[in-house]
Formats: C-alpha cells, structure tokens, sequence
C-alpha cells in the first residue's frame, strides 16, 4: 500500500498532501469525501456499475441458502432470549475506527466509509460500544451482569481463501456481557459460564452435538496464574462432560485480556471450529473505569450451514 501511495502523491507532485488532508477538521474532510464520490457516481454509467459489481467479491451474494438462514438466526436469537440475553438489531454502519481503535484490528481490513462511519465488521464491538454509551449516560446498570446478542451479515477487507467454505461477507452471532468486578473474578466467573452455558445448550439443542473446549492463558491479569486457574477450575466443574484442553504457552495477545477461549462442535467422529471469545478491557478504556469487566464470544453461522 506504501508503494501505491507514493506513486499518487508523485503523480499529484504534492508529496504532503496526506498531512494536508489529516490536518483538515473532520467535517471538513467529510465534506470533501462526500462531493469527490458524488462527483464519481455523476461519471458513472449504468454499465459500469454493472461491470464493477462483475469485478469485486464484495457485493457477490452468497450460495447459502437465504430462508435457513434466516431461520438459524431466528432459532438462535430465540434461545438467547431464553437464557436471559437479550438481541438488539444492529444497523449495518458502525462508528467509524470501532474496530481498530481497540487495537489489534488494521482499518484497511473494514469498509470505511463517510460520514465518521464504516460498514459493520464485527457485530461483538458494536454491542460493546452500545453498552459502554448506556453506562455513560446512566440508561442502564450492569452491577447485575448484562448481556447482549446480536446476528450480523459483515463484511472484511481482507482476501480470504477461494474455497465455499469462504466468502467476503458471512454471518455471525455476537454476544458481549458486561458487569462490575467484585472481587474473586466473581464478576468473569459468571460472565464465563453465561456464555458457555448457551454455546452447550444450543449445540445440544439444535445439533446433537457437544461442545468442545479450549481455554488460552493471555496477559492482562496482575495475577494471570490466579485467574486462569479460576476459569479453568470453573470449567472443569461446571462442563463435566465437555473435552477441554488447555494453552498456557502463547500468553502475548493484544486482544483478549486472561483468558481466550476456543470453541469446537464434535458429533460422531467429527469436529469443527465454530467460534471464539475471551474477555476484553474495551468497557474499561471507553468509560474510564477500572472496575470494568467485558467478556465478548461469537460463532460463525455459515459454516453450521455448511455441515
């Protein structure tokens, strides 16, 4: 991208121009954005946006099937209300830089778009930014734990495989949960098994199928050891009949924050991939507190469409 950049700002002999850009208030830049696209889409025929559409993975419909898979997201939301967490229907634009601004995440993977927005790339830091705004103004209280879930079709920059297993938009099920810290990881122990809890059911439930397990030790906790043996020990006697297995060894991880988890869908002689979570320091770092506690997890819906 470097290379490509340096040949525009030679072409337009302006070798400061992005600084230039950089340094124009916000409204101002939008403003510039949104009369160069409109000026674009003046130039462009019916033709050609025909040929583009032809041309990009983007806007590419996806082979599933659409009325199942509107059914599983219904079914899933359904039993997440049933366990007490409640579905909140997103909007496809999301606050500009919500991905990337937490770190770890590079903002030519999301569609950045204009007016301080970017098409939504991940539904769990939406429901995260809604919480965090909620708290702020007082609308809501997570001294009792909240929890959220939302289903999301998104979309990412990055080239995935070419294979059906892939496509450059897919669906996910996100759920974010949110309390305060009590002492004794109490507040991450309940978050932990809420979220697990559901993932077992609803493979048991909608699959016949068990869940599988792996817990990853990550940095974050003044006392990583302590706390990871209390999520592990929690596990371990709440999942009895769950395979679990363990990573202590990779601990570097700017993402989650003491614990990550890995989760596997096993039936018969098989065993996939589904999903992931871990617990995260966002509701800390965008509402200044401390006491804080974030536990985020999500499943890929495609590939249970898949099986």
């Amino acid at each position: 991208m470097s290379a490509i950049i340096d040949r525009i700002l030679a072409r337009l002999a302006d070798q400061d121009l992005l600084e230039k850009l950089l340094a124009l208030p916000k409204s101002d830049l939008n403003s510039l954005l949104l009369e160069l696209h409109q000026r674009q889409a003046n130039d462009t025929s019916p033709a050609e946006v025909v040929r583009a559409f032809e041309a990009s993975r983007f806007p590419a419909p996806s082979a599933l099937d659409p009325v199942a898979y509107r059914r599983l997201e219904a079914e899933f939301l359904s039993s997440a209300q049933e366990a007490e967490i409640e579905p909140v229907l997103l909007s496809p634009s999301a606050p500009f830089a919500s991905c990337s601004a937490f770190g770890c995440v590079s903002q030519s993977k999301v569609m950045s778009a204009v007016r301080g927005t970017e098409t939504l790339s991940d539904p769990t830091n939406m429901l995260a930014i809604i919480i965090a705004a909620g708290l702020k103004n007082r609308q809501i209280d997570n001294r009792s734990p909240l929890h959220y879930c939302a289903t999301a079709r998104i979309i990412r920059g990055q080239v995935f495989p070419n294979t059906k297993h892939h496509f450059a938009h897919f669906g996910i099920l996100g759920i974010v949960s949110s309390g305060k810290d009590g002492g004794s990881y109490l507040c991450e122990k309940s978050l932990l098994l809420k979220h697990l809890t559901y993932y077992k059911e609803l493979l048991v439930q909608k699959f016949d199928a068990r869940l599988s397990i792996v817990l990853r030790k990550r940095g974050g906790y003044p006392d990583g050891d302590g706390f990871f043996d209390g999520m592990k020990q929690l596990v371990i006697r709440e999942f009895p009949d769950a395979p679990l297995s363990f990573d202590v060894e990779s601990e570097e991880n700017h993402y989650y924050k003491g614990v990550h988890f890995k989760l596997y869908m096993e039936k018969e002689n098989t065993k996939m991939e589904i999903g992931d979570g871990g617990f995260v320091d966002w509701m800390q770092r965008m509402t200044n507190n401390k006491k804080e506690r974030c536990l985020i997890s999500g499943i890929g819906l495609d590939r249970l469409l898949l099986l």
